[in-house]
């Protein structure tokens, strides 16, 4: 047996192992109940945290939606916490709470910063029995809190993880951008149902106050970003239960970064958090996904050299399979993501972000052991 076709081989059962995998969060999606708020009574206090920086081209829209929720205003309190912000970003919150007794402004005081830091102050001032976590560029359904309320009423987690959309953004750089938001939300919503979840979005989720006290919130955490994901692990490595609602009327919706700058800031600042957080099984799930296709492209290229004969009908026919199995069952988790939201199943786009994130992946998670972006005006 020569070296190719050993190396196809083993690639052909990584592929299979992560199909199956996939295969098996797609059937955790497509088998989610999705509770709506019927019978639902608003009994419980809920404090909307929004930490803030700079952020006045973006937080009135998100104010408004807040101030629409359809659920009691005397149990819901809107926190936001000024993370030093140099615009208008304070002043329109004081303005709006003029006429909105619910509507709150903490600024953080002078030695404390971050969004870290803004959300241990907010949780501490917080009024709210359920935090329910909201970025500040950020828009929402009416039914957003009552959602989100009815599940955690009924299962009581400590984190509860919720979908997280990206809006169409322009040309290719538009496209990649969804189509890796579908991808990392199925990722999020497939592990999490199967009770290993390993991503979270910090732009949507909700947490006891309880829970968060219990964890430490994030007591010796330096990092600038990644809130999310080290809430997340903190929680897992407490044994606190993680849930995840798979509501579109729960939903959250942040645009698409407008520049290849800004987007690949982002993607550095992403990598590093993933890289540091090791959220159970992420370090392995990660590797697979981003080295998987080019070792299949390596092993396919050296291939091509082999003679006509049975060791190439062998090894092409494991490497067609494990294409294959690489390819199919992305695109399925995908679309199966696509479908609870109500979205057209394009399988050629899904395909096309597919291949372009295996293309720039390796290079985000390269470059993030080198390069440190600023994110806020500071350091990650």
């Amino acid at each position: 047996m020569s070296g190719v076709l050993l190396a196809a081989g083993v690639l052909f059962l990584i592929a299979l192992g992560q199909a199956l995998m996939l295969a098996r969060w797609r059937e955790r999606i497509q088998g989610a109940v999705r509770e709506g708020a019927k019978g639902v009574e608003g009994t419980v206090h809920v404090t909307v945290l929004v930490p803030v920086r700079n952020g006045a081209d973006t937080l009135v829209p998100l104010l408004q939606d807040l101030y629409a929720q359809r659920y009691p205003k005397e149990l819901l309190e809107v926190l936001v916490v000024d993370d030093h912000s140099t615009d208008a970003s304070a002043s329109m919150v004081t303005q709006m709470a003029r006429r909105w007794p619910q509507l709150k402004l903490l600024q953080l005081a002078v030695g404390e910063e971050g969004k870290k830091a803004a959300i241990s102050a907010g949780v501490q001032r917080a009024m709210g029995e359920l935090i329910i976590l909201t970025d500040a560029d950020a828009r929402c359904s009416v039914e957003r809190v009552e959602r989100i309320v009815a599940h955690w009423m009924m299962h009581r987690p400590g984190l509860l993880l919720v979908p997280v959309r990206t809006t169409d953004g322009e040309g290719v750089l538009g496209l990649m951008q969804a189509e890796e938001q579908w991808a990392l939300q199925a990722a999020t919503a497939g592990s999490a149902l199967d009770g290993t979840p390993l991503l979270a979005n910090g732009a949507n989720l909700a947490f006891s106050r309880d829970a968060f006290q219990r964890v430490g919130g994030y007591r010796g955490d330096r990092r600038a970003s990644g809130d999310d994901v080290f809430l997340l692990a903190s929680m897992l490595r407490a044994g606190i239960p993680v849930g995840y609602l798979l509501d579109p009327e729960a939903a959250v919706y942040v645009r698409p970064e407008s520049s290849w700058a800004a987007w690949w800031t982002q993607r550095l600042r992403w990598a590093g958090k993933m890289r540091d957080a090791r959220t159970g099984a992420s370090w392995p799930a990660a590797a697979v996904v981003v080295g998987l296709p080019w070792l299949l492209l390596v092993v396919t290229w050296r291939a091509t050299s082999l003679q006509v004969g049975q060791q190439l009908v062998y090894t092409g026919s494991l490497l067609l399979a494990a294409w294959w199995l690489w390819i199919a069952p992305n695109i399925a988790l995908v679309n199966a993501q696509k479908a609870v939201h109500g979205e057209p199943t394009r399988v050629f786009r899904t395909l096309v972000g597919l291949l372009l994130f295996s293309v720039y992946a390796p290079l985000v998670a390269l470059s993030s052991l080198i390069w440190r972006p600023q994110w806020k005006g500071r350091r990650v």
